[in-house]
């Protein structure tokens, strides 16, 4: 198995598979929540669950952009601030397809990362650090906000309940 390929392996196991071995994927952390609850910001200084869905999209967008060597608008995919608003109003359809576009980019990314060579994960992107520190950065990243919806969901009394 290339790097590549380990890299993806991780992007989508510790994002979408239950049977990674090792905490709650983020996938998990989003199920089981309404539009209105994942709408809710629990406190002063706090995120939504939907906020953080759609900062963790947007950021995956940036990171298969860097990757790809393509230039980013920020404005263009939601926000110049990384936090793209949640849908308002907050309607199921709205929250299912916030759900579904953070799924698919992960897999996306997961897909791309997975055909580069060792050598390409060594290029650095556009006036930035290599391919491979941005991919462990998004793992980094993603792992953070998954904790993050754990812990909003904690604060508001809605557990995740395991598969």
């Amino acid at each position: 198995m290339t790097e590549g390929q380990q890299l993806a392996e991780a992007l989508e196991g510790y994002f979408s598979r239950t049977d990674n071995g090792w905490f709650t994927p983020f996938t998990i952390a989003m199920d089981g929540l309404t539009a209105q609850q994942a709408v809710q910001v629990p406190a002063p200084r706090f995120n939504s669950v939907w906020a953080v869905v759609n900062h963790v999209r947007m950021c995956q967008e940036i990171a298969l952009l860097w990757l790809r060597r393509l230039p980013v608008d920020r404005k263009a995919l939601g926000a110049e601030d990384d936090w793209p608003p949640p849908a308002a109003p907050p309607t199921e359809p709205a929250w299912q397809a916030a759900r579904d576009k953070v799924v698919r980019l992960n897999k996306e990314l997961a897909d791309y990362v997975a055909g580069l060579s060792d050598d390409e994960l060594d290029e650095p992107c556009e006036d930035g650090p290599t391919r491979r520190h941005v991919i462990q950065g998004v793992l980094a990243h993603n792992s953070y906000h998954t904790s993050e919806i754990i812990s909003i969901r904690h604060y508001l009394g809605w557990w995740v309940k395991e598969s």
